[in-house]
């Protein structure tokens, strides 16, 4: 038996992925690091226009450059493509590599309309290959805590909050600029969907209902000088009677106005209420989960740790390889993302017209 499982383990594919831009290069930075000591799967190319940033990329991590994303595409030595360029690039770059047969992390916001979007997941089931989306990073990583709301940790859930404020995101490292970020031409809006698409997702999961109505404002409140909203607050109404509310900004500016630091000095926060308890949780510090369970005497907090000095493991791409080598379908699906998309343009719609917006499903 243990022989048998090291020669499974010895003859496991390993799986070789490629950059499609480095437009959210917080992603494309992220994914190299963790993918040094990840024994599924290896960063062989990146495409991307920008030569500086491109070799300044490629040269870093030892892997290929490329200037254009059909390069990459015609690789048959490619399993995987991370796509991550300007957003208004992502559809193209997604129904392409459906196309050409690769497996797919897709970057976020997914796409500037809702027909790209359509046109995206169409591609995607009609050439069978396989897509996790990286705004639906907690469909993996929060599945403790569903499982635990599910079997009643706090009674029935009835109210969510979520929090999502940031310094203003930044086109590459210490540039001291937002650039396409809050360019309207490469991006479907500013802080509320680039921040806060990942907690649409969270909340429709945690839900486990549709998003009935959306009643939303957005605001300039921090940088009058950027053509999207730094600012935008959203409530929902679900199909069975949970109530949601997001924050999602970009207002943090100590000790400056940009990012990567201090996007540490962001919050990114969780509350949720339920009929006999509540739960907050808190990923950018620690202790990360409060918890006053149904019954309990108080509040008790913990701190969900990783593997000691264990090395990064690189989600989403993990989950997806997860899907390839045992045939299921991802959690965090492009599916999916297209329904917390369309909520979040309704957001928007909702905003511009000033009153509470209904979905049909």
């Amino acid at each position: 038996m243990v022989r048998a499982a090291k020669r499974r383990a010895a003859t496991r594919k390993k799986w070789r992925v490629g950059i499609l831009g480095l437009g959210h290069w917080y992603s494309c930075f992220g994914l190299a690091r963790a993918l040094v000591d990840y024994p599924r799967a290896e960063l062989v190319a990146v495409a991307w226009p920008d030569v500086s940033q491109r070799e300044e990329y490629a040269k870093t991590f030892g892997i290929d450059s490329h200037p254009d994303y059909r390069a990459v595409l015609d690789r048959t030595d490619i399993d995987v493509v991370h796509i991550s360029p300007p957003v208004s690039e992502i559809p193209g770059c997604t129904i392409a590599a459906a196309r050409a047969g690769k497996h797919i992390v897709l970057g976020k916001p997914m796409a500037m309309t809702a027909l790209e979007a359509d046109d995206m997941v169409a591609a995607v089931e009609e050439a069978g290959v396989r897509c996790t989306a990286l705004q639906g990073l907690a469909r993996v990583g929060s599945r403790p805590l569903k499982e635990r709301l599910d079997a009643g940790l706090v009674g029935k859930v009835v109210v969510m909050h979520a929090t999502a404020r940031w310094s203003i995101a930044e086109d590459w490292y210490r540039s001291g600029r937002p650039g396409w970020f809050a360019d309207p031409t490469r991006a479907p809006g500013g802080a509320f969907i680039e921040e806060g698409i990942d907690a649409i997702d969270e909340l429709r999961w945690l839900a486990g209902s549709e998003v009935e109505q959306v009643e939303a404002k957005m605001a300039n409140l921090v940088h009058g000088d950027i053509e999207v909203e730094d600012w935008g607050q959203a409530t929902f109404t679900f199909a069975n009677g949970i109530v949601a509310t997001l924050e999602a900004a970009w207002t943090v500016t100590s000790p400056r106005k940009t990012g990567p630091s201090p996007r540490q000095n962001g919050t990114d926060r969780l509350e949720i209420i339920g009929t006999e308890g509540e739960v907050v949780q808190e990923r950018l510090r620690r202790p990360g989960l409060a918890i006053l369970g149904a019954g309990a005497p108080g509040w008790v907090f913990e701190s969900p740790a990783e593997e000691p000095f264990g090395p990064g493991v690189p989600q989403p791409l993990d989950h997806l390889i997860d899907c390839l080598e045992t045939g299921h379908d991802p959690v965090a699906s492009i599916q999916e993302a297209r329904r917390s998309f369309f909520v979040a343009l309704a957001a928007y719609d909702s905003a511009w017209k000033q009153r509470p917006v209904t979905l049909s499903w």
